[in-house]
């Protein structure tokens, strides 16, 4: 299915943004013309500069500290969810989780930001999409925005392949996340 498709120029120079992790100018403004108004969720947004940021690292002081594959809003929490995680190797079921997650917790829309384009699923459908062009000598990202479909599935309360497998043992109740005070 064809999507409608832009191309969004972000120039090099980045004046007024520090060093540490920000959405380019160019696509920072569009996020924010396209959620005015709304609740918005960043599931990877520790150093977002609007919504509520959840993210597992707390240096970067999120409003939530947690984790993205499993992250703890309850279903319509936001009308809008954005996904910016890692730049590394995501394999379909890791995709899928993170869409699912985001997709429960959004009302509306969820928009990922990445250098992968992924399809939707059940849950959520491709609607636009921008491709981005963030410098010289990078790789192209891509932010698609999808549409929340009422009838979306409940994420998978378990993993069955990939690096998320150390969860299971943390659903089930036998071993603790690595930021959880020790007794």
């Amino acid at each position: 299915m064809a999507i409608p498709t832009d191309v969004l120029w972000c120039a090099n120079q980045r004046q007024g943004h520090s060093n540490r992790w920000s959405f380019p100018p160019n696509v920072e403004r569009l996020l924010r013309e396209r959620t005015a108004g709304k609740r918005v969720g960043h599931l990877f947004g520790g150093l977002s500069r609007w919504g509520t940021r959840l993210d597992i690292d707390a240096t970067t002081e999120p409003h939530v500290r947690g984790d993205a594959w499993m992250a703890p809003f309850r279903r319509d929490a936001f009308d809008v969810v954005i996904l910016d995680p890692p730049y590394g190797h995501l394999n379909q079921q890791m995709k899928r989780q993170l869409l699912r997650e985001a997709s429960w917790c959004a009302r509306e829309a969820v928009y990922w930001f990445h250098t992968v384009w992924i399809a939707g699923d059940r849950s959520c459908q491709p609607a636009r999409a921008w491709l981005i062009r963030v410098g010289d000598t990078c790789a192209v990202r891509c932010l698609i925005e999808f549409a929340v479909r009422a009838d979306k599935l409940r994420p998978r309360p378990y993993f069955t392949r990939g690096p998320a497998l150390k969860y299971n043992r943390w659903l089930h109740g036998q071993r603790g996340l690595p930021w959880e005070a020790r007794a």
